[in-house]
């Protein structure tokens, strides 16, 4: 009786161990990374180019938005639509954030987004996450890193 219970858990050690992997797996082709770097044009366009890894696997132009933006001292709350184009369709990313400090010619933003829409390859795109952006105003340019899970 005892080598049964043995070789039964056993069994269930090694069936654990085997479906780990596989569930890790799934979690890394949902994850989504975009690396993005934009040059603003005005106060409320950018654009430049952006890589993106793992539930999008591709990389091409980039185009920030900003919709809305209001200052409360040394901080600016804003919203703002990224546009990304791939070789393999295009899919956009609501964005919400604060930025500051905006004494600074320099300042970061930190915030979240979410999937607007996508075509191609990213009709059915679909997910969210965080973002990071550093902002130097010495020069235009803003440096993004988005993280989250998304699928199609």
């Amino acid at each position: 009786m005892n080598r049964r219970i043995i070789l039964c858990v056993l069994f269930g050690a090694v069936a654990t161990a085997a479906t780990v992997p596989l569930a890790a797996s799934a979690d890394r082709d949902h994850r989504l990374v975009i690396g993005v770097r934009v040059s603003f044009v005005n106060s409320s366009h950018a654009d430049g180019t952006f890589a993106a890894c793992c539930a999008v696997n591709d990389n091409g132009t980039a185009q920030a938005d900003v919709t809305a933006f209001t200052v409360k001292g040394d901080t600016g709350t804003f919203k703002a639509v990224e546009t990304f184009v791939g070789s393999e369709g295009t899919f956009k990313l609501a964005l919400h954030g604060t930025t500051g400090p905006l004494s600074s010619p320099r300042h970061i933003a930190r915030g979240g987004w979410r999937v607007l829409n996508g075509t191609g390859a990213y009709a059915d795109l679909a997910g969210e996450g965080k973002f990071t952006a550093l902002t130097d105003e010495t020069d235009g340019t803003l440096t993004a890193i988005n993280t989250g899970n998304a699928e199609s």
